[in-house]
């Protein structure tokens, strides 16, 4: 899934779909840790701000589970929107 740039919908929401795809189709499986703030900075070449709207989305959404101290998850279960 490539991220469209120059289209109307915000780049952290592509970026949450993508990550999204990848919590469902097993890349990032059920307790285990998602890729940091960091790494989303430079796989997409964004900013940690735009990271940051990716994980509070996807945490909003219930498809992962920040634990302080520890990182961001894969949730237990997908949704129930799923």
């Amino acid at each position: 899934m490539t991220i469209d740039l120059d289209g109307p919908e915000p780049i952290y929401r592509q970026i949450a779909r993508v990550i999204t795809e990848r919590i469902k189709d097993g890349t990032y499986p059920p307790n285990r840790l998602v890729p940091s703030e960091s790494a989303v900075c430079e796989e997409f070449n964004v900013s940690r701000r735009t990271a940051r709207s990716v994980y509070a989305l996807l945490t909003e959404q219930g498809w992962v589970v920040r634990v302080p101290g520890r990182g961001t998850f894969a949730a237990p279960e997908p949704p129930p929107q799923s």
